[in-house]
């Protein structure tokens, strides 16, 4: 069932990791949320279950509100209205695009990777060896291994993305908050990143939230799609093929490619 103007929330069936199977809670709830600024919604009324080991896609133009809702999804920004309940054990990791990273700070890349190991009212000092075998674990999860002795800077726009995965997964965390990770990328380095991205999601049973231009590819990989537009105050979602099929969709992109297996 597609819900325009709404969120859709039921229970999606996407494979997860063996460990995760027996916890079929949400890692968030969104119930009327409205996201915004100083008090004044942008966007009518969203409804949203965020699930372990679903990947959700979210679709629309410049200006959207697609990284408001983000935002608010994480902490950062308050809901103007209604509530956003989170799991016990919630803990999201956000991945930049690769391309916001200084690439004058002369940091190497397993020390990149350990900042993901720092956490709240932990004090500053020597990363443990426990520490430093997540961070080197996480590399080789992302197959960047071979990378931990060199600079940032001097990776490629693909390495990056895999550095900035990896600073996540050392995290532990079970949800992934993607902004656009395959922007500034080459055609077949972004299939590279997209693939990883389904890869740690089915590997450790973590929720995705994938800001995406790639609609085409997005609705291909997604689950779950969630289309958002200011400008015509719409907020569409549902299944990737429910969406894909919408008029607002069509409005936007035109026709849009049937959905492949994965």
């Amino acid at each position: 069932m597609l819900l325009s103007n709404v969120g859709f929330s039921s229970h999606p069936g996407a494979p997860v990791a063996a460990d995760q199977q027996s916890d079929p809670s949400p890692l968030a709830i969104a119930q009327d949320l409205e996201i915004g600024y100083e008090g004044r919604a942008i966007l009518p009324p969203i409804q949203l279950r965020l699930d372990r080991g679903v990947l959700w896609a979210i679709v629309g133009p410049n200006g959207a509100g697609k990284s408001t809702f983000v935002r608010t999804i994480l902490g950062l920004d308050r809901p103007v209205r209604g509530t956003l309940t989170r799991a016990p054990d919630w803990r999201p990791a956000y991945v930049p695009q690769q391309a916001t990273l200084d690439a004058i700070f002369p940091v190497n890349v397993l020390d990149f990777v350990l900042m993901g190991r720092i956490e709240p009212n932990r004090l500053l000092g020597p990363s443990s060896r426990e520490d430093r075998d997540r961070a080197r674990a996480a590399l080789a999860d992302v197959r960047a291994g071979d990378l931990e002795d060199r600079l940032l800077r001097d990776l490629s726009g693909g390495q990056r993305q895999r550095v900035l995965f990896a600073r996540a997964v050392a995290a532990n965390a079970n949800l992934f908050v993607l902004d656009e990770p395959t922007a500034a990328l080459d055609i077949a380095t972004e299939r590279e990143v997209l693939d990883l991205i389904s890869a740690l999601r089915h590997q450790r049973g973590a929720g995705v939230l994938m800001i995406t231009h790639l609609v085409d590819d997005g609705l291909t990989r997604a689950d779950r799609v969630l289309l958002l537009d200011r400008e015509h105050q719409t907020v569409l979602a549902g299944t990737a093929d429910e969406v894909r099929d919408a008029p607002e969709m069509r409005r936007l992109y035109g026709p849009l490619h049937a959905r492949k297996a994965t």
